[in-house]
C-alpha cells in the first residue's frame, strides 16, 4: 500500500522529465500551506518551408500543474485551491496571436476527502476562450487522488491525469 508521500515522490519523479519544477518548502501568506510544487512545461509547434526562419506557422501550448498534498479534503479547503490555482495560473498565461492554448491542473492528494468536496472537484468546468478562440483557450482539469483506498477523481477534463495516476498505483 502506497502512502501519500510516496505516491508525491514518484509523482515528483515523473514529472521532473519534462517539466520544470518549482518545490515549495516555507509557507506564504498568498498560497495555501498544503501547496507542495508546481509542474511547468511549456511547448512550440512550428512547420517551415526549405528554411527555418521561413515559419509557415507557430503554436504555444503550456501546462501548469499545481500540487496539493493534505491529510483530509473538505469543501471549503477545495474551494480555496480551486480558487488560488486559477488565479495564479491566470497570472502566467499571457495569450497572443501565436497561442494555442494553456491548461492549468490542480492535483490534489489526500489520505481522505468529503463526498462535497468530491462532487464540487468533479463538477469543476472552468474554460475561457482568448478573442473568440483566435489567441487560443484556457482550460483547468481537476485530479483528486485518495491515497487510502486507491480511489481517483476527475472533473471532465481530468481524465487522461486520472489515468496517469492509476498506472502509478
Amino acid at each position: 500500500m502506497k502512502t501519500r508521500e510516496d505516491l508525491l515522490k514518484k509523482l515528483l519523479s515523473s514529472y521532473r522529465r519534462y517539466y520544470n519544477i518549482t518545490l515549495f518548502d516555507s509557507p506564504e501568506n498568498t498560497r495555501p500551506r498544503e501547496l507542495v510544487a508546481r509542474c511547468d512545461l511549456d511547448m512550440t509547434e512550428s512547420n517551415y518551408v526549405l528554411l527555418k526562419k521561413n515559419v509557415l506557422w507557430s503554436a504555444e501550448s503550456h501546462e501548469y500543474c499545481y500540487i496539493i498534498s493534505c491529510d483530509h479534503l473538505t469543501l471549503d479547503d477545495y474551494r480555496r485551491y480551486e480558487s488560488f490555482v486559477y488565479n495564479d495560473g491566470m497570472e502566467h498565461i499571457h495569450p497572443a496571436k501565436g497561442h494555442k492554448c494553456s491548461v492549468i491542473t490542480l492535483l490534489i492528494l489526500a489520505d481522505s476527502a468529503d463526498r462535497d468536496a468530491i462532487r464540487a472537484l468533479r463538477r469543476c468546468h472552468l474554460h475561457k476562450n482568448f478573442k473568440f478562440s483566435l489567441w487560443g483557450w484556457m482550460d483547468v482539469r481537476t485530479v483528486l487522488s485518495i491515497t487510502s483506498d486507491h480511489r481517483n477523481f476527475s472533473n471532465l477534463s481530468g481524465h487522461e491525469n486520472k489515468k496517469f495516476l492509476n498506472k502509478l498505483y
